[in-house]
């Protein structure tokens, strides 16, 4: 039985290897980027940089994103920043 064991534990060593092969979604790193990014991104647009030039900046630095993708990206880091929830407090 000892061999039984060994040969489970070597397979189990084994998916845990080819598991921590794996690299991240492409879209759960660039979700992962942009939230990092999102104060830089707001403190431009407060600058009057237009989304235009930041959409153009981002991509040349390798991240490439639609406009209607990275109005949802905003939407959603205003809210999980807990923005929104100040401003309705504040209606």
């Amino acid at each position: 039985m000892s061999n039984t064991n060994q040969d489970v534990q070597a397979h189990a060593a084994d998916i845990a290897a080819a598991l921590r092969s794996l690299k991240p979604n492409e879209q759960h790193r660039k979700n992962q980027l942009f939230s990092l990014l999102y104060p830089v991104i707001v403190e431009m647009l407060e600058q009057n940089v237009t989304q235009k030039a930041i959409l153009k900046k981002l991509e040349e630095k390798g991240l490439k994103l639609h406009p209607v993708r990275f109005k949802d990206l905003m939407a959603e880091a205003k809210a999980s920043s807990g923005e929104a929830g100040a401003e309705e407090g504040a209606a």
